[in-house]
């Protein structure tokens, strides 16, 4: 499939089981053409109001549903995602630009797989009970209420399965809040679910610009927040939140590091090195950052990269030749551009890239930069830093001053080192020898100013549960008789 001339299309926002549309009409630009695609709206806070009450109403009856019941219905929201992931893919490359093998391989089939995994720990799930000799404990699971999930614009369909499949196995509803500039897939598929036999107003999508739609939600009585993004706009979402303080749980990226050792196998690690630098135009939040490389195979790695990054070719991402598609706004572009000129103006070397592209689009080519000082910066670019060290004491004090720690690559094949090394790093995850070494099954979620709160895995869902005690007694209390009056 390639780019063409397309029948305008208007998407609704969907709130309360219905499909509305606002006076206030947003444009979405193709990335690679620079042409108006489609349009969605500006939830207006009526409709907001309407949601998170359709959603108050909806979560009473879905918090009665026994778990295995629920499981029933996340699997057929994982079956009606795969059932139509390839329209889903499309809608996602056209918008978001990034090729189309990545979000029907990888992105959306992620998603689905959490809406399966959640499903089948419903089907396990037996909530707890302690006999004492006091009487019988129980532990109950319950809910927040309504989950407000603000969703990233690199991988909206991903990440909806990341925190929205907790979030209902956990009994909660849900108002989604996908980021301006990737919501098209998320409203495509709110079409097959509002199909689904669930409650209405168990999942709304309220679509509209992070400093109107995004603060209102903020502002909102949502119970609980799970929010995917950068720290500046956490700071927004906190502040506007406090007249009505809920739980928030957070995944912010951060300055990921890949460390090559000199007994690094080196074709392995160029190829995961290239793969978490350029994959999805280095708009991952798990992508590498930071390259370190050890001294004595420093050169040869470094040419390898710039040899075979010349050779990722950009452009059309419905195109299966093309390894890359644009950035999502001119506005990144150029923000992009100038921070890379910034650090050239302080003595950084350019290793290739470092120049926007002549040609229509949004399009930034993969960029390596060598810098004499470790810097702690990450681009959510095509855009990674390399510096070359020399003991594994400086590395490791490298690491230890990241003020970020969400993942880390080691590539060595001493593994009771790396293992070591892995232990002292203050990161959610770090790979060994490998990459993106993930599952719904393994939690996901950083360390430091990288966030709190983790996705995936049992520990993902008892994030968005409130556990109950209720303690029977069937002999005099502890504290019966105290006064002994």
């Amino acid at each position: 499939m390639s780019i063409k001339e397309e029948t305008m299309q208007e998407y609704g926002y969907y709130v309360g089981g219905k499909f509305k549309k606002s006076r206030d009409r947003i444009e979405v630009i193709n990335p690679v053409t620079e042409e108006l695609c489609a349009h969605i709206f500006e939830t207006t806070k009526d409709d907001l109001e309407f949601a998170i009450q359709s959603g108050r109403s909806a979560q009473k009856e879905w918090k009665k549903t026994p778990f295995k019941e629920r499981a029933n219905v996340l699997r057929e929201i994982a079956k009606t995602i795969l059932g139509n992931l390839k329209e889903l893919a499309e809608l996602e490359a056209k918008e978001i630009g990034k090729p189309f093998k990545e979000p029907l391989f990888v992105d959306i089939p992620l998603g689905a797989d959490c809406f399966n995994y959640y499903a089948s720990l419903l089907d396990s799930l037996e909530e707890e009970s302690i006999q004492s000799d006091l009487g019988i404990d129980l532990i109950r699971y319950e809910p927040f209420g309504v989950a407000g999930i603000y969703l990233p614009y690199n991988v909206p369909l991903m990440t909806f399965g990341f925190s929205c499949a907790a979030a209902l196995a956990a009994g909660n509803a849900l108002i989604i809040k996908p980021s301006e500039y990737g919501s098209l897939s998320l409203l495509g598929l709110a079409q097959y679910i509002d199909t689904l036999d669930t409650p209405k107003g168990l999942i709304n999508v309220v679509t509209g610009r992070g400093e109107s739609m995004g603060k209102l939600l903020a502002e909102s009585t949502v119970d609980m927040i799970s929010f995917t993004g950068s720290r500046d706009t956490l700071k927004k979402i906190i502040a506007r939140s406090k007249d009505v303080p809920k739980k928030i749980i957070c995944e912010l990226g951060g300055c990921n590091f890949t460390v090559v050792f000199s007994d690094a196998d080196k074709e392995e690690a160029i190829q995961n090195i290239l793969g978490s630098s350029f994959m999805k135009q280095g708009q991952m939040c798990v992508g590498t950052s930071v390259v370190l490389i050890q001294d004595s195979v420093y050169d040869d790695i470094v040419g390898q990269l710039k040899k075979r990054a010349l050779k990722i070719q950009l452009g059309d991402p419905f195109d299966p030749m093309v390894g890359m598609g644009p950035l999502p706004t001119r506005e990144h572009l150029e923000n992009i551009h100038q921070r890379v000129k910034g650090l050239q103006v302080k003595g950084a070397k350019i290793i290739c890239g470092a120049k926007s592209l002549n040609q229509k689009g949004y399009f930034y080519p993969p960029t390596i930069i060598e810098t004499k000082e470790a810097l702690y910066e990450e681009f959510f670019a095509p855009v990674i830093l390399i510096k070359r060290f020399r003991t594994r004491l400086e590395v490791e004090e490298i690491i230890e001053k990241n003020p970020t720690g969400l993942v880390m690559q080691i590539w060595t094949k001493d593994i009771p080192f790396a293992e070591q090394l892995a232990q002292k790093a203050s990161c959610g995850t770090v790979w060994i020898n490998t990459f993106v070494q993930m599952s719904s099954q393994t939690p996901f979620g950083g360390m430091r100013s990288s966030g709190w709160g983790r996705n995936l895995g049992k520990f993902g869902f008892f994030e968005y549960i409130q556990p109950k005690h209720i303690g029977i007694g069937f002999k005099k209390s502890p504290v019966s008789g105290w006064f002994g009056i």
